[in-house]
């Protein structure tokens, strides 16, 4: 148990209201979900687990789990047909009291790295380095030594790069920016909230195309609003301000309404669905919602595949449940066969690591076996799943927002870059169709702005999608001048450099040395509105090459001018 635990455990009235619950007999839940247990091999790893990410780490088609524990941490390779190899090699065997990890693309180089959070240790970066394995890249800021508990990943500037939040349990938050790579501690305002913090998440609660971060406390939670150039403003008052005492917290737009509610998990005392009326927010606690167990882990997905978000929730030391959503906000509480798991719950996460169509779901557990519950269901609905890929934006596409709709029902999800508690669902936007075999439409809102839609897709498949990519794709004119995040970068042969101009007129795009000295000229000329690109392949404009070593890339237009870092390696 770490030390934090024993801290809540600690927590007056806790040790008695969980003894009066476990005397209480199991009431008997209604049939209808039908999930089986695997355990075998390094699935049931045995005690002191929290944190559970989703990842496809190693690029084959199928996603990977990580696991955070009070010890060494574990990867597990999905090898398919249910099979999990434990690869865990160093740097990732943290074994220093693990918090969150989640997975972004930081350098958008194509393959997903790996953010640690350490309680009792400084945090620690993992860049992917493909089959030559992991890099420990941890310098300055990204080695906060907390207390560490939660961390997210977002595009919050919208510059096309991943930044991170960290959450540090009673000494100030940290926002860290990443400047092509490099992270700069930009936490300032609401952003330093010196709470008793245990997770973090981000979602567009507002519609205004940005992310906004919400904390959840060992005391009041926080809503801080993205108002854009840095500035995040607390937004107060209940039931945001939920005094808790919060665990998980996991945004998802349950009742179809075009925007994002949040449910919040708590420690001994009720939960609570917020439901958001445009902006604003209604606490709904009616049962099972306001669950009063210890709540620790929630997730959302659409496990039955019927168009509508369920919501899996696990207590500690009770049982857990999955919520299915009816409609209406009514949801029933299902706890048949392994999803009433009556361990010490922690960290939840969906994803299809069979790749049926459906949503599997893993549980870990402090001081008992992990499992991860198959989805075995039967008779569910269609289905729709998308890998997207950006290019401008950053390439997770974590904070893209898809809109669909299908048999005349829209609903929304966003790639999420951490949420629960601890945790990460599947970077795969996983959507449930019901009844109808085809989405009649997808629009795609990347972070960058671009907005990208496509008409008819046919359901049960799994769909990738590149930023500005696939034919029969309409893209919206972006209505301000953009310099996208080059990618890869740092980058090996070549790189590619997008840009953006709100209206038609003269454009540089010119590399520059340290020393300001010009080494290529890439565009020189008129360009029409809308999206270009050009690519870079480390020559200067002689011919020669310019060598490893640190850039600048530069966009000029007529009294403005953007400027990005670049990496050229050996």
């Amino acid at each position: 148990m770490t030390a934090f635990r024993e801290v809540r455990s600690a927590r007056p009235g806790a040790w008695a209201a969980w003894v009066a619950l476990l005397l209480v007999a199991a009431a008997a839940r209604p049939a209808g979900a039908q999930f089986t247990a695997l355990t075998q091999g390094p699935l049931g790893q045995d005690g002191n687990a929290f944190g559970v990410s989703w990842s496809d780490y190693d690029g084959d088609g199928d996603p990977d789990l990580y696991i955070s524990r009070d010890g060494p941490n574990l990867l597990l390779r999905n090898d398919g047909g249910g099979t999990f190899a434990d690869v865990t090699a160093a740097p990732l065997d943290n074994a220093d009291n693990g918090g969150a990890a989640v997975w972004g693309d930081y350098d958008n180089d194509g393959d997903s790295d790996l953010y640690l959070v350490n309680y009792q240790a400084p945090n620690r970066l993992m860049r992917n380095d493909g089959a030559a394995g992991f890099t420990d890249v941890t310098v300055g800021p990204l080695g906060d030594a907390g207390p560490g508990q939660g961390a997210a990943w977002a595009d919050y500037d919208r510059d096309g790069d991943l930044d991170l939040y960290l959450v540090d349990y009673g000494t100030p938050n940290h926002l860290l920016r990443n400047d092509g790579g490099a992270f700069v501690d930009a936490t300032a305002g609401p952003l330093a909230d010196a709470g008793w913090g245990l997770a973090a998440t981000w979602g567009d609660y507002d519609n205004d195309g940005d992310p906004d971060l919400y904390v959840t406390n060992d005391g009041p939670n926080r809503l801080l609003r993205n108002e854009g150039g840095g500035v995040f403003v607390r937004v107060t008052g209940l039931p945001i301000e939920d005094s808790g005492p919060g665990q998980g917290a996991a945004w998802g737009d349950y009742d179809n309404d075009g925007d994002l509610d949040l449910y919040l998990a708590n420690w001994g005392m009720a939960n609570k669905l917020l439901r958001n009326d445009g902006g604003t927010f209604v606490a709904i606690t009616s049962a099972p919602l306001g669950d009063t167990g210890f709540g620790t882990g929630v997730a959302w997905g659409d496990y039955d595949n019927d168009g509508d978000l369920d919501l899996y929730l696990a207590n500690y030391g009770q049982a857990n449940k999955l919520l299915r959503n009816d409609g209406g906000n009514a949801f029933t509480a299902l706890t048949s066969g392994p999803l009433g798991n009556s361990g010490d719950g922690t960290g939840v996460a969906w994803a299809d690591h069979d790749g049926d169509g459906d949503l599997d779901l893993y549980l870990a557990n402090d001081g008992q076996p992990g499992v991860l519950m198959r989805n075995d269901l039967t008779g569910g609905g269609h289905w729709l799943h998308l890998d997207l890929v950006g290019t401008v934006s950053n390439r997770s596409a974590i904070g893209a927002r898809v809109r669909l709709v299908a048999g005349g029902a829209s609903r929304i999800q966003e790639v999420s870059g951490g949420s629960g508690y601890l945790s990460q669902n599947s970077l795969t936007v996983e959507f449930g169709l019901g009844a109808a075999a085809m989405a009649d439409s997808l629009v795609i809102r990347w972070p960058s702005g671009i907005v990208q839609t496509l008409l008819g897709v046919d359901g049960d498949q799994r769909l990738t999608i590149v930023e500005s990519g696939p034919a029969g794709v309409s893209e919206e004119p972006d209505p301000t001048l953009r310099l996208g995040a080059p990618a890869p970068n740092p980058f090996g042969r070549e790189t590619t450099l997008r840009f953006s101009l709100p209206a038609a007129g003269r454009v540089r795009l010119v590399i520059h040395d340290l020393q300001g000295r010009r080494i290529a000229t890439l565009v020189d000329g008129m360009r029409d509105p809308g999206w270009h690109s050009a690519r870079w392949d480390a020559r200067r404009d002689g011919g020669g090459r310019a060598g490893a070593g640190i850039y600048w890339v530069r966009l000029e237009t007529p009294g403005t001018s953007l400027t990005r870092r670049l990496i050229a390696l050996p």
